[in-house]
Order: structure tokens, then sequence, then C-alpha cells
């Protein structure tokens, strides 16, 4: 082998292996921020009693009422804990909405409400996409909960009607609203971005 094809082997080796580095630093950055993502979100999952048109119809009407018995202080939260401990004091009167929905409705089914961890799959919204992972939410099963689900967004509040919210850090709302600089990840990481 010559000592040109020698010297362009190396310099090709040595591009693979720096470009290998920052692909795997910007991923795990990345992976970061979904982590942040999750930790600074609160889903609202609402599963209907069956797929019928009715249950289905049925899902939205809870959806509305859930949406509409929601305390300000949960929406106004400053942080996702303040949220979450929003969202347990008011889980009684939140459950009065769902079933007292299902009883004007003349429904046999009762409303579960109740505030868990729960596994989500990434999910676009269409105006903001999520990445997948374990959530905090607020679980809402009706009847049998056998039917498609509805979710949104309660913390920030992504899915409340004239809510304009956003996530406490720049990285945070460019992977959750798709707002995405071209950067070099190597220059980052060398600066501490």
């Amino acid at each position: 082998m010559n000592r040109r094809t020698r010297w362009v082997l190396e310099v090709g080796v040595g591009l693979g292996f720096l470009l290998t580095v920052v692909l795997t630093l910007g991923m795990a950055r990345r992976q970061l921020v979904a982590a942040r993502v999750r930790a600074d979100t609160i889903r609202l999952h609402v599963l209907a009693n069956s797929d019928t048109v009715e249950d289905q119809l049925l899902k939205l009407a809870v959806r509305d009422a859930i949406l509409e018995a929601l305390p300000a202080t949960v929406t106004q939260a400053a942080t996702p804990q303040q949220a979450t401990a929003a969202l347990r004091s008011a889980l009684p009167a939140l459950r009065y909405a769902a079933n007292r929905t299902l009883l004007a409705a003349h429904s046999g089914q009762t409303a579960t409400v109740r505030l868990e961890t729960f596994d989500f799959d990434a999910r676009d919204y269409g105006t903001f996409a999520l990445p997948a992972g374990y959530y905090t939410a607020l679980r809402v099963e009706l009847g049998a909960a056998q039917g498609h689900n509805w979710f949104c967004v309660l913390y920030p509040a992504l899915c409340v009607s004239g809510a304009t919210a956003e996530y406490p850090t720049a990285e945070e709302n460019a992977l959750v609203f798709g707002r995405y600089e071209v950067r070099f990840a190597l220059l980052d990481a060398l600066r501490g971005h």
C-alpha cells in the first residue's frame, strides 16, 4: 500500500470515528432532553368503554367535562409537581364530573379517574409531538375501557382551550414543537451546551 492510500484510509477512519462520536453525543443529548420533557409533562388519557359510535361520542363528552372541571391551579401551576398536587386534590371533583356526564347520557357505565405513571408511545399531535416513555397521566377509564382512547397534555396546558403553554427550556420546546436549529453537536459539546 502506498503512502497516499494509507493517508486517505487513516483520514477516512479518523473522520468516521469523529462522526460516530458526534452522532453518539447528539443522541445522548436528545435522550436527556426527552427525559426532561417526560418529567415536565402531565397527560390526559381517556379510554372509551368500547369502539361503538355511542361510546366514542360519550368518551368525548367525558373529556369535555373533565377539561371543564379542571381547576385553574393545574393549568397555571409553575411546576409539574404543583400541577400533580392540584390534580390529586381535584380527583374527586373530576371523577364526579365524569360520572355526572355518564349519568346525564343515561349510560350504565362508571368512570374510574386516577393519577398514575403510564407508558406512552411517541405521539405526533400535529402542532407538537411527544417522545415515547413513561409520563404522569390523569387516566379516565369509562366502563370496560376497551375502546379507542383520546389523549393530550394537561401540563403544560397544551390541550386546554385557549392555553398557550411552553416547556421550561428551549431544548424541550424544540423537541416537542419541532423548532429545530441546525447546529454542530461537537461544537456544542465543546462549548458545554
